[in-house]
C-alpha cells in the first residue's frame, strides 16, 4: 500500500508547476494587451507557417499517390497552400485586418445563436446569462466591424491577451486548490 507521502508528492509537484505555467500566461497576457498589433502580428504569421507547412506536406503526399490523377491534384493544392501561407508572411497588415474581419463575423454570427438558445431556454434559472452573453458576443463583433480596419492593429491581440490573462489566473487557482489539498 502506498504512503501517504507518495501520493501527496507528485500532487505538490503538479500543483506548483500549474501555478508556474498560470504566472508565464498572466505575463504573456498583459504583454499581449500592452502590445496587441505585436501579438495579432505573430498570431497571424504563425497562421502563415501553419499553411505553409500544411502545403510542404500536400506536396510530399502527393508524391506518394495511387495514381498520376490524384496526385496531381494533392500537388496542385500543397502548391496553393504554400502559396498562400507566403502572401501571409509577405503581407501581414492586410492579413490581419482580414482575419479580424473573420473574428468580428464569428462574434456576430455566434452572439445570434446564443441569444436564440437563450430564449430556448427560457424557463431556466440562467437563460439570463447566456442571453447576456449572446448580447455581449454580439456587440463585441458590431464594434470591431465599425472600427475595422483599424481593428486589425487591436482586436486579435487584444482578445489573445485576456483570453491568457484568464487561463493563467484559472490555472493560478486550480493550482492553488490543489497545493492547499496536497497540505
Amino acid at each position: 500500500m502506498n504512503n501517504v507521502k507518495d501520493i501527496v508528492e507528485p500532487i505538490r509537484a503538479g500543483a506548483r508547476t500549474i501555478i508556474i505555467l498560470g504566472i508565464v500566461l498572466v505575463i504573456l497576457g498583459i504583454l499581449s494587451i500592452l502590445a496587441p498589433w505585436a501579438s495579432g502580428l505573430a498570431v497571424q504569421a504563425v497562421i502563415g507557417l501553419l499553411i505553409i507547412a500544411g502545403g510542404i506536406s500536400w506536396i510530399t503526399f502527393a508524391f506518394h499517390a495511387s495514381g498520376w490523377g490524384s496526385g496531381l491534384w494533392e500537388a496542385f493544392a500543397g502548391v496553393l497552400a504554400v502559396i498562400t501561407g507566403v502572401l501571409m508572411l509577405s503581407h501581414p497588415l492586410v492579413n490581419l485586418a482580414v482575419l479580424t474581419l473573420i473574428l468580428a463575423c464569428y462574434f456576430i454570427a455566434t452572439g445570434i445563436l446564443k441569444a436564440i438558445f437563450a430564449f430556448k431556454l427560457k424557463g431556466l434559472p440562467a437563460w439570463g446569462w447566456i442571453l447576456f452573453n449572446g448580447i455581449f458576443s454580439i456587440i463585441l463583433g458590431v464594434l470591431i466591424c465599425y472600427q475595422w480596419p483599424l481593428s486589425g492593429l487591436w482586436a486579435i491581440g487584444t482578445l489573445l491577451g485576456v483570453d491568457m490573462l484568464f487561463g493563467g489566473f484559472s490555472l493560478i487557482k486550480v493550482g492553488s486548490s490543489a497545493e492547499r489539498f496536497a497540505r
